[in-house]
């Protein structure tokens, strides 16, 4: 890898990384591909080993570079992980509402199930057949279900061959934990996704785009019942709760 660049003096750090990014998302580099070691980098950037040493923290941050057990660095692939929490924190920190949340997810699962139903492999949907038939034999961790369940339409996006569509779905995992969650402790919602999941699969494997996108749909748009139905309770207790705190401190006070 050639290095030999001007760096002026401003945020040398964050120019250093950009310039590297440059570099590794280019043809001159590949993946597995060792960087130089921090003195080389220094040399050739015309900067300090302590400036390249934050260069490669902010490269390792992005999902760029991985450090090695016998010291250096070399590059990678970022992983959708990368996405999912960024995903998550702006949607907590911009308070983007479930429903907003939902009408994402069923758009980008429409078009994967629409998708899957002419490009999943009959090994991909057996995957699936049994990551639903484990979500059945679940019924007492609702964590354990909201993973499979999780995992179950992140293999609908794998089987729709399009990789972009599938990092885009797992980006939306964090958001969703929290809120499936809440909703497979109603024993009817875990009910209804098994037997949904099991009518995605029928469909998808007639390769029948139409049905597969109906019937994804429906499933879906109950699963956004649910966890208004979850949250309605929730917040129906809440208020309960805080009449019955406000009639004690009366009480107290009488």
């Amino acid at each position: 890898m050639d290095i030999n660049y001007h760096i002026s003096k401003e945020v040398l750090c964050d120019q250093v990384a950009d310039r590297l990014e440059q570099m590794i998302l280019s043809d001159k580099a590949q993946v597995g591909q060792k960087l130089p070691s921090e003195q080389a980098l220094a040399t050739g950037f015309g900067v300090s080993r302590p400036v390249i040493r934050e260069a490669l923290a902010i490269l390792r941050a992005r999902g760029l570079v991985t450090v090695q057990a016998g010291g250096g660095s070399s590059i990678i692939i970022p992983e959708p992980i990368q996405m999912l929490d960024v995903v998550n924190r702006l949607t907590r920190m911009r308070h983007i509402s479930a429903e907003e949340v939902y009408e994402v997810r069923i758009q980008l699962e429409v078009m994967a199930a629409r998708l899957a139903a002419v490009n999943a492999t009959p090994e991909q949907l057996d995957c699936m057949a049994e990551i639903n038939r484990e979500m059945e034999r679940e019924t007492g961790n609702a964590k354990v279900r909201t993973e499979l369940d999780l995992k179950f339409h992140q293999q609908l996006a794998e089987a729709s061959g399009n990789q972009l569509l599938n990092i885009f779905v797992q980006s939306m995992n964090g958001i969703l934990q929290t809120m499936l969650e809440s909703v497979f402790r109603l024993l009817q919602s875990h009910e209804d996704g098994v037997s949904y999941h099991s009518r995605i699969i029928e469909v998808l494997r007639s390769g029948d785009r139409d049905r597969s996108e109906a019937v994804i749909r429906e499933h879906l748009m109950m699963s956004m019942r649910n966890y208004e139905l979850v949250r309605a309770k929730a917040g129906s207790e809440g208020a309960a709760e805080s009449e019955t705190q406000r009639r004690r401190a009366e009480m107290d006070g009488g």
